[in-house]
């Protein structure tokens, strides 16, 4: 659908509610009744579909400043945040060459951000982007998260490829996957499902516990304190690929293409 054939329709069909209701919200009235959460909605549709019908969709669809927000959730854990700020980094000197800069959100802080061009919201639960989300109208781009709202793209590690990969390198001798906790459910679920060998560390002290056997890593983190293990195999997962994917989601996102394929895997 390109730019041109948006009408007020299309708006209506994607939030699911009536033509009038995208009207009246679009207008500003007041006379009617209609539930928050059903203007957000209507308003984030109107944002990702480049509906302008008026100066304030206009504003709401070009607000480019050339800045990322990086959202990330609350943890205690020393190897977590170790893991955020290390993703955070990556993406940072990735986009920097790009041209945008980053900045991280405070955990737990729920409000406008909309100096953003795109919010990243990195390894999320569901509830958690939701909030952001409806308190935004700058897209949001789920990474190693699983969202599963076909509003949003989510960039994700391929599990089946990642372990086909560790199939191959270990031969028939199998292997323990070995990976910080993540906060999103669904991923921690998608990822003892393909790897029921799967150890979850939180702590430097979970690391004392890992067997002297063939381990598979996606953390250059992990990689350097499990150096003294005798086999380990590393496929990183914030490889440039998954960066790639991030960055072709984002502009899509912001350019406001409709969604063909949300749910990415690399």
């Amino acid at each position: 659908m390109s730019k041109n054939k948006i009408t007020i329709r299309d708006v209506a069909a994607e939030a699911g509610v009536s033509v009038a209701t995208v009207s009246y919200i679009i207008n500003k009235r007041t006379n009617v009744k209609i539930s928050e959460a059903t203007r957000k909605k209507v308003l984030q549709v109107i944002n990702l579909l480049n509906y302008s019908p008026n100066q304030v969709a206009k504003a709401l669809a070009s607000n480019k400043k050339s800045l990322l927000a990086f959202a990330i959730t609350d943890s205690v854990s020393p190897l977590k945040m170790a893991e955020q700020m290390f993703t955070m980094k990556t993406l940072s000197s990735f986009f920097h060459v790009k041209g945008y800069d980053v900045f991280l959100v405070p955990c737990n802080l729920i409000e406008k951000y909309g100096q953003a061009d795109a919010i990243i919201c990195y390894d999320m639960p569901a509830k958690e982007f939701k909030e952001l989300g409806d308190a935004n109208f700058s897209p949001l781009i789920a990474v190693d998260s699983y969202i599963n709202d076909p509003l949003f793209f989510q960039i994700n590690t391929d599990m089946a490829r990642l372990k086909a990969s560790a199939d191959e390198h270990f031969g028939n001798a199998g292997f323990t996957y070995v990976t910080i906790q993540p906060d999103n459910e669904e991923l921690a679920d998608i990822i003892k499902k393909e790897i029921k060998d799967t150890i979850f560390v939180k702590d430097y002290a979970d690391l004392s516990k890992i067997p002297d056997k063939d381990i598979l890593l996606t953390s250059p983190l992990l990689s350097g304190l499990l150096e003294d293990k005798k086999n380990v195999f590393l496929q990183t997962s914030l490889s440039y690929d998954k960066l790639k994917a991030v960055f072709e989601c984002f502009e899509n996102a912001t350019n406001r293409v409709p969604i063909e394929r949300h749910n990415i895997l690399v």
